[in-house]
Parts: structure tokens; sequence; C-alpha cells
């Protein structure tokens, strides 16, 4: 009897594990392809392009003066203080890297519209650590960029800090 109750503490426990790991969306693998845990699938969806980025002062900012207070405006800055300047933030070791597709406005405008992720072992603090480290331009190191098609359309970009 008691050996019966710790098999079913077992199956039910295992069975319970996975969904609570997975209840967020996020990336379990970047590289050529990226593999996203969607609704709790995983979904293999090719690169259209990565890069590295350097946060700085200069990325808080739009061309007007006021200040950016949420991701997708700060990369979009980011992206478009690379491609209108032609200058690559740099710090020691870190820079930022030119990439092929937010050189005009126009794809520059789909950050706002970006479904954004990050890995499947970082926390909701993690997310949230990384959030305020972008806005705030202090990231340690770089963030890796990868940009990809969402299986539902419009972009997703996968962040990650890399120092």
């Amino acid at each position: 009897m008691i050996r019966n109750f710790f098999k079913v503490v077992a199956v039910v426990t295992s069975a319970l594990l996975p969904v609570a790991g997975m209840a967020a969306d996020c990336v379990e693998d970047a590289g050529d392809m990226v593999t996203l845990r969607y609704g709790g699938q995983p979904i293999q969806v090719g690169v259209i392009e990565s890069y590295t980025a350097l946060i700085a002062p200069r990325d808080l900012t739009n061309s007007k003066g006021v200040r950016l207070n949420d991701v997708a405006a700060v990369l979009q800055q980011d992206r478009a203080n690379v491609h209108k300047t032609g200058t690559l933030d740099r710090d020691g070791d870190f820079s930022d890297q030119y990439d092929g597709y937010f050189a005009s406005l126009k794809q520059r405008s789909q950050f706002g519209s970006a479904r954004y992720y990050t890995a499947c072992y970082m926390t909701s603090a993690d997310n949230e650590d990384l959030k305020s480290a972008i806005v705030n331009a202090r990231v340690r190191g770089v963030l890796w960029v990868v940009v990809f098609r969402h299986p539902k359309g419009g972009l997703g970009i996968y962040l990650s800090e890399v120092n």
C-alpha cells in the first residue's frame, strides 16, 4: 500500500514539474535555428539576424532628447545610433556589431511590435533584472540579440546578456 502511494506521488509530481517549468514562453536554444518554447511546445524557426548590442547612455534617449523607458525603444535607438551615425559603441572588450536587418527606419520600427524572449532557465526575477539593466544601460557586457520570424507573425527577439 505504501509502495503504491509513493508510486502515485512520483507520477503526479513528475507530471506537474514540466508544466510549472514551462509556464512562460522562452527560447531553449539559439544558433542558426531558434528552439522557441511557445505554448509549452518546442518550435524550431530560422534566425533572420543576430548581433551584439552594447547599450550605452546615448541609447537611452531618442533624437529629441526624451528618456526611453522600455526595452523595445532602447533597442530601436541602439540600432538607429549604429546605422545612422555608423559609430559602434565600445567598452573594453565589448562593442556593438553591425546588423543587416535594422538598417532602415521601417525595419527598426518592428522593435515595438516584436515578441521578446529570454532563456528558459531564467526566472521572472532574472527577466526583470535584465529589463532593468537594458533600460538603465547597466548590462554587464553586451546583449546578444537574435531576431527570428515568429510562428504567429511578426518578429521574435531573443535577448541574452553576454559578459
